[in-house]
């Protein structure tokens, strides 16, 4: 039984009239009296008479005032109390460029709803996260591609690039080669997900050197500070291709890839994991072009 009709009969019951209860709840006066007659159905029994334009009150409709009351009074005391426990979110993240894309949508969140907590779980791989979903450890998961798994539901937020660059020192210290053979390469540990897409452009190539990385965050600091080229995610070098720090190899292909949103289809979400969502998919952003190594 929805409380309101219990919060509708006591104000028809104080005024004796529905059209007035109707306007002091801001009802049509159908509905007022749709709620009164669901209410009389549900405990088969009439709750008020009519006489003429005049209602009056039963007997049974006076035994259930003490106990609508208390209903509702028990029910604000709830939600008082509840207002002490207002949620989290916990998110599962497979790849540490996700906290690029995360920044504003977790600011616009802490503004609209600030006392929900938000936990964000960076995992091995994407295979943590989407065991992390199906279990229900998270409420969301983000991954690098599309998942082949029939109980979740996913949509791509993002369309990225990783692009190969290096620092300009490096550049220079190789007279600005565009052949990449004659650069020490940094690569992702084989087997991840980036390693995979670069992998068959980087086959029969001979280098110099190479140093291998299990995460693109410590894969930039190591390009930063100058030990070689490397393919890392557009959105994590982008402001420093754009002050001229890094140089893109504009002879390399930039590999495209998405990061998707995943949940379990049959996950009922709370207000605040919806609204977290929503604001997911509302900031979409998709890679733009960077100045490249001639």
């Amino acid at each position: 039984m929805d409380i309101q009709f219990f919060q509708t009969f006591l104000m028809v019951a104080k005024l004796g009239n529905m059209t007035q209860a109707a306007d002091r709840l801001n009802f049509t006066q159908p509905t007022v009296t749709g709620q009164i007659r669901s209410l009389e159905r549900h405990f088969g029994a009439m709750l008020f008479e009519r006489v003429g334009k005049k209602l009056y009150i039963t007997e049974a409709g006076r035994k259930l005032i003490d106990y609508s009351e208390r209903i509702v009074a028990a029910y604000n005391e709830a939600q008082e109390a509840l207002v002490a426990y207002p949620g989290s979110i916990d998110l599962g993240v497979s790849t540490s460029m996700v906290n690029y894309l995360l920044l504003p949508v977790l600011q616009e969140f802490q503004s609209q709803v600030p006392k929900c907590s938000v936990t964000v779980e960076m995992c091995i791989n994407p295979a943590t996260v989407i065991k992390g979903v199906l279990e229900n450890r998270f409420d969301l998961g983000f991954v690098q591609h599309k998942v082949a798994e029939k109980h979740l539901m996913q949509f791509e937020i993002l369309k990225e690039q990783l692009v190969w660059a290096a620092h300009r020192k490096v550049v220079e210290k190789y007279r600005y080669s565009t052949d990449i053979t004659d650069y020490p390469i940094l690569v992702y540990k084989s087997g991840g997900f980036f390693r995979g897409l670069y992998e068959k452009i980087l086959e029969g190539k001979n280098f110099n050197s190479i140093i291998e990385y299990t995460d693109s965050e410590v894969l930039k600091k190591a390009v930063l500070d100058g030990l070689g080229f490397g393919t890392l995610p557009l959105v994590m070098i982008k402001p420093f291709l754009d002050d001229g720090t890094l140089v893109e190899f504009g002879n390399m292909p930039r590999l495209d890839f998405g990061i998707w949103l995943i949940l379990h289809k049959d996950k009922v979400l709370s207000r605040p994991a919806k609204n977290f969502f929503n604001l997911v998919r509302e900031n979409r952003n998709f890679a733009d072009q960077s100045p490249a190594l001639p």
